[in-house]
C-alpha cells in the first residue's frame, strides 16, 4: 500500500491507529518504531517528520488504579516519540467518547495536528504546540518532582490535581496526592513511603486527569520510574 507512493515527497506524516492493538500493547512500540523507519527508507528521507495521534479516552472511568491495555498503548506511542527523533505526540485524552471508539470532536484533533506541524515542520517559533510532556523525575523531600518539557510547561493552576496514582515495592497502584508549584509537580502518598512508579491518567477513561497547560492543552499520560 506505500509502495506506489514511494516516488512522490510529503513534508510529513499524521498517524492516527492503534485501537486494534490495545489487547497488546507491550509489542507497539517496537511496531510502530520499525515502520517509521520502514517508510523513511521508502520515501529516502531518514528525517521524515511523523505525527502520533495518541488513543483519546474510551470506554468506562474506574474508581480505583487499573491495568489498562488503552493506557498501556498511549504510552507505547510516548515512548516512539522520546526514542525517534523527529516524532510528535498528538494528546487527545480529552477529546474521546466513553461509547464511541470514533470522537465527535475532530476538529479540536485537527488544530491540536496543526500546532505540532507549525511548530515541526514549519518553524512557527511561538507556538504552544502541545501540553505538559513529563520529561524527568526526582525526590526531594519524601515527594516526588515531575518536570515537563520547556515551552509545555507553563502549567494551569487548578484547584485539585486529580489523575496520579504511586506503586511501592509490592507493584500496587493507589491514588496519590499532587500538587502544581511553578512549572512542576508535587506527587505524593502517606501511604506509600518508597514509590518506585508514578502514573498519570492511566486508565481507559480517565475522565478526571485534570493536568493542562495555560495555552489549554491537557498533559500526556505517561507512566515513569521512580529513582
Amino acid at each position: 500500500m506505500i509502495s506506489p507512493l514511494r516516488n512522490l515527497h510529503f513534508k510529513g506524516a499524521l498517524w492516527y491507529q492503534g485501537e486494534t492493538n490495545a489487547g497488546r500493547s507491550s509489542e507497539y512500540e517496537a511496531l510502530l518504531t520499525a515502520m517509521i523507519k520502514d517508510w523513511r527508507v521508502k520515501f529516502a528521507d531518514e528525517n521524515l517528520p511523523f505525527f502520533i495521534m495518541q488513543l483519546p479516552n474510551f470506554m468506562q472511568t474506574h474508581p480505583q488504579p487499573v491495568e489498562s491495555g488503552w493506557a498501556g498503548m498511549r504510552e507505547a506511542q510516548r515512548q516512539v516519540t522520546l526514542k525517534l527523533p523527529n516524532t510528535s505526540l498528538v494528546v487527545a485524552i480529552d477529546l474521546g467518547e466513553w461509547n464511541d471508539i470514533h470522537p465527535l470532536n475532530k476538529k479540536e484533533l485537527a488544530r491540536r495536528v496543526a500546532l505540532q506541524v507549525k511548530k515541526k515542520v514549519y518553524s512557527h517559533k511561538d507556538i504552544v504546540h502541545s501540553g505538559p510532556l513529563c520529561t524527568s523525575v526526582s525526590v526531594e523531600g519524601g515527594k516526588i518532582i515531575l518536570s515537563f518539557e520547556e515551552g509545555t510547561n507553563d502549567l494551569m493552576p487548578v484547584t485539585q490535581l486529580k489523575g496520579f496514582a504511586l506503586a511501592g515495592a509490592d507493584g500496587r497502584f493507589k491514588w496519590a496526592e499532587a500538587a502544581i508549584e511553578g512549572n512542576k509537580v508535587m506527587v505524593w502518598s502517606e501511604g506509600i513511603t518508597q514509590p518506585i512508579k508514578v502514573r498519570y491518567a492511566w486508565d481507559d477513561n480517565p475522565q478526571e486527569a485534570n493536568l493542562k497547560n495555560k495555552s489549554g492543552l491537557p498533559a500526556s499520560p505517561f507512566q515513569m520510574d521512580v529513582p
